[in-house]
C-alpha cells in the first residue's frame, strides 16, 4: 500500500485539535472529534491492507496480529511503564491504586470496558492519566474481530463484501443512536458496537462503497469534507448528542476526503510538511499527551494559564519525537525481520507482564497507608461515593428515578400534614435528607435525579421526561402541595426555563424557593485539601480552585427569583460567608465529597442555615 502525504496530513488534522482542547483551549469545543476522524482513517488503512492481501491470496491472521503489534504495543507500553512510575512517585494511594487498575486494563486492550465500567457521575475526568487510552480499546477490539469477519465474508460472500459493511455500519449507527437516545451515553460512547460504524466509514472507502465521481465533482466532494471537518470542530460541543448522531458530521467529511481527496486541491494542503511531520508522531503525540496534562493538573489545578498550556503541550511534542524515534520506529524497522512466532509470543508476554505488574502496584497501593493521618482521613473521601453515607443520601430516598421510580408513592401528598416538594437534579438529592430531617412534622417528596434540572421545558426529554412528569404533575394524594423546593446545578442559561416553572407553581397557590448554585470546585475537594495539607496547609491551592463564575450566577438569580415571585436561598453565602469558604463540617469531613456535591455533615450544616421562612408550609397548614 502507497504512502498517502494527504493521510498523514489528517491525522495531525484529528490530533492537533485534541491537543489543543485539553490544553485548555477552547475555541475548538468539537477538539475531541478528532478521535472519530482517527476511527475512520484506522478503518480505511486497515481494510485497504486487509482487502489486498486477501484478493492477492497472501493474507495470514498471524502475520496481520504481528504488523498490529509492532506497531502499538510498544509505544503503549513504554508510555503505560512511564505512567506507573511518575504515579506511584506523585500520587496518593487511592489514586494510585485507580490509575494501575486502568493501566492494567489498558494492557489487555480494555480500557473502554473498564473506563466504561468504573468512570462515575461523580469522576473527575481531566485528572485521570490514562483515561485517552479508552479510544486504543476500541481499535484493539477492532482489530481483533474485524479480519475475521472480512475474511468470512471474502470466502462466502465475496459479492456482498460492500453490502454487508453497508449493512453493519448502518446497524452500529442505529445501535450508538438508540443507546444516546436511551440515556446510555456512555456505553454508546466506549463500547465497540456503537463505535463501530466510524471505522465501517473507512473500511467502505476502501472496499469501493462510495461511488465514483468525475475529476470536478471529486475536488468538490474532499473541500465539503474538509469543511465539514472545521464545522463539526467549532459547532459540536461536550454536550451534544455523541457519538451519534454529531460524529456523522467529521466522520462523513473524513470519509469524503480519504475517497476523494488524493488527487484534489485537498491534498496539496493535507501534504504541507509541518502537517506531515505531526500525522507521522500523531499516535505517540496522542499517547503521551494526556498524562503530561493530567499529571500538570493533579499537581497545579485544574485551569492552566497561556503559560502552563504552551508549556504542556511542548512537553507532549518533546515526548511524542522522542517516543517515535526511539520505540515506534525502531520497532517497526527491526521488527520486519523477526520471526512471526517470536513477535507474537513477545507481545503476549509483554502485555502480561505489565498488566500483572499494574495489577500488583494497584494491590500494594490499595495496602499502602497515608502516613499523615489528616490527609489520610481527608483522602478517604476520595471514596465517598461507595460508601454507606452516600447511599443513604444519594439512593435511599423516597423518591428517585434512573430511568424507573423505586417507590411508586413518592410524589403522593398526605392529608394530615404539610406537604413540601424537592425537585431536582442531585443537587436536590445531596440536600434532600437534611432537609427532611429539618422539616419535622411535614410531608417531605423527594422527586430528583441526577442531570435533571427542574425546568419547563425539559431540559432532556429521554433521560428526564419521568422525573418532570412528576414533579411538574399534579401530585397524587389527599393533601395540598404547600411548597416546592428546586434545588440543581444551574447553568447560565437556565432563567427563562427557570422562570418558566416558578410560575407554574405559583399559579396552583404553591410557594417556590430556589436554593442558589452551590459552590464549586475544578478537583474534587478531598484531593484539593490533601495536596494543601501535604505542602504545608498551602490553603490558596484550595481557594484557587473555587469555580468563581458561579458568584455571579448566584447574584443574577437572586435578582430574577425575586421579580419571580420565589424566595432565594444563595448557598454561596451560607457556605462561604464574607467570601471566605468553609472546607470542613464539624465532624472534621470536607464539606465536599467531589468538586460540588456535600458530604452528609456539610449538608446538615448548611441545611440549618436556611431561613425558616424559605422552608415554612405556605400557606400556613390549618390545625
Amino acid at each position: 500500500m502507497h504512502y498517502r502525504n494527504d493521510i498523514a496530513g489528517l491525522r495531525a488534522v484529528a490530533v492537533l485539535p485534541i491537543l489543543l482542547l485539553h490544553a485548555g483551549f477552547d475555541a475548538i469545543p468539537g477538539g475531541f472529534l478528532g478521535v472519530d476522524i482517527f476511527f475512520v482513517v484506522s478503518g480505511y488503512l486497515i481494510s485497504r491492507i486487509l482487502i489486498g492481501e486477501m484478493t492477492e491470496q497472501r493474507f495470514t491472521l498471524a502475520g496481520f496480529y504481528r504488523r498490529r503489534a509492532l506497531r502499538i504495543l510498544p509505544a503503549l507500553l513504554v508510555m503505560l511503564v512511564a505512567v506507573l512510575a511518575v504515579g506511584w512517585w506523585r500520587l496518593f494511594p487511592q489514586d494510585m491504586r485507580d490509575l494501575s487498575w486502568s493501566a492494567a486494563a489498558a494492557a489487555l486492550s480494555g480500557s473502554n470496558i473498564w473506563f466504561w465500567r468504573n468512570v462515575s457521575y461523580f469522576g473527575d475526568a481531566e485528572l485521570t492519566p490514562l483515561l485517552h487510552s479508552w479510544s486504543l480499546g476500541v481499535e484493539e477490539q477492532f482489530y481483533l474481530f474485524y479480519p475475521l469477519l472480512l475474511l468470512a465474508l471474502h470466502r462466502w460472500l465475496p459479492r456482498r463484501i460492500v453490502a454487508c459493511l453497508w449493512g453493519l455500519t448502518i446497524g452500529s449507527f442505529v445501535l450508538s443512536y438508540g443507546l444516546v437516545f436511551a440515556g446510555k451515553a456512555p456505553a454508546a460512547f466506549y463500547l465497540l458496537p456503537s463505535r463501530a460504524w466510524e471505522l465501517g466509514l473507512g473500511a467502505l472507502v476502501a472496499a469501493g462503497g462510495f461511488p465514483a465521481l468525475g475529476a470536478r465533482i471529486r475536488g468538490v466532494a474532499a473541500w465539503a469534507g474538509l469543511a465539514m471537518i472545521a464545522a463539526s470542530l467549532v459547532l459540536v460541543t461536550e454536550k451534544s448528542a455523541v457519538p451519534a448522531p454529531w460524529a456523522l458530521l467529521p466522520c462523513l467529511g473524513t470519509a469524503l476526503l480519504i475517497a476523494y481527496g488524493e488527487a484534489a486541491g485537498t491534498a496539496k494542503l493535507l501534504a504541507l510538511a509541518p502537517l506531515r511531520f505531526v500525522g507521522d508522531i500523531s499516535y505517540s503525540l496522542y499517547l503521551w499527551h494526556w498524562p503530561v496534562m493530567a499529571f500538570w493538573r493533579l499537581e497545579r489545578g485544574l485551569t492552566l494559564d497561556a503559560g502552563e498550556m504552551a508549556a504542556a503541550i511542548a512537553i507532549s511534542f518533546a515526548l511524542a519525537i522522542l517516543s517515535y524515534r526511539l520505540v515506534e520506529r525502531p520497532f517497526l524497522d527491526r521488527g520486519r525481520a523477526a520471526p512471526t512466532r517470536r513477535v507474537l509470543w513477545s507481545a503476549a508476554a509483554a502485555m502480561l507482564v505489565v498488566a500483572g505488574s499494574a495489577a500488583a502496584l494497584a494491590l500494594a497501593a490499595a495496602r499502602t497507608p497515608i502516613a499523615d493521618p489528616r490527609v489520610a482521613r481527608v483522602m478517604a473521601f476520595i471514596d465517598y461515593p461507595l460508601s454507606r453515607d452516600a447511599e443513604l443520601y444519594f439512593n435511599d430516598t423516597a423518591c428517585r428515578t434512573d430511568g424507573r421510580y423505586l417507590a411508586q408513592p413518592c410524589a403522593t401528598t398526605r392529608a394530615d400534614r404539610p406537604n413540601i416538594l424537592i425537585f431536582g437534579d442531585s443537587h436536590a438529592q445531596h440536600i434532600a435528607s437534611a432537609l427532611a430531617e429539618r422539616l419535622d412534622g411535614v410531608h417531605a417528596m423527594r422527586v430528583a435525579t441526577p442531570l435533571c434540572r427542574p425546568l419547563l421545558p425539559d431540559p432532556d426529554p429521554v433521560h428526564c421526561a419521568e422525573v418532570m412528569e412528576r414533579g411538574f404533575g399534579e401530585p397524587a394524594g389527599d393533601g395540598t402541595l404547600s411548597r416546592a423546593i428546586l434545588s440543581a446545578r444551574w447553568e447560565a442559561g437556565d432563567a427563562p426555563a427557570l422562570e418558566r416553572a416558578v410560575r407554574h407553581f405559583r399559579a396552583r397557590g404553591v410557594a417556590v424557593t430556589i436554593l442558589g448554585p452551590g459552590v464549586e470546585y475544578d478537583e474534587p475537594v478531598p484531593r484539593l485539601i490533601a495536596r494543601a495539607m501535604a505542602r504545608g496547609n498551602d490553603w490558596a491551592l484550595v481557594r484557587q480552585g473555587r469555580r468563581r463564575d458561579l458568584i455571579a450566577l448566584d447574584r443574577a438569580m437572586a435578582r430574577r427569583a425575586a421579580a419571580w415571585g420565589a424566595t432565594y436561598v444563595s448557598m454561596q453565602d451560607l457556605e462561604c460567608p464574607a467570601g471566605t469558604c468553609a472546607l470542613f463540617a464539624a465532624d472534621g469531613s470536607p464539606y465536599h465529597f467531589d468538586k460540588d456535591h456535600y458530604t452528609i455533615a456539610a449538608s446538615r450544616e448548611l441545611v440549618a442555615k436556611i431561613p425558616a421562612a424559605a422552608l415554612a408550609a405556605n400557606p400556613p397548614f390549618p390545625k
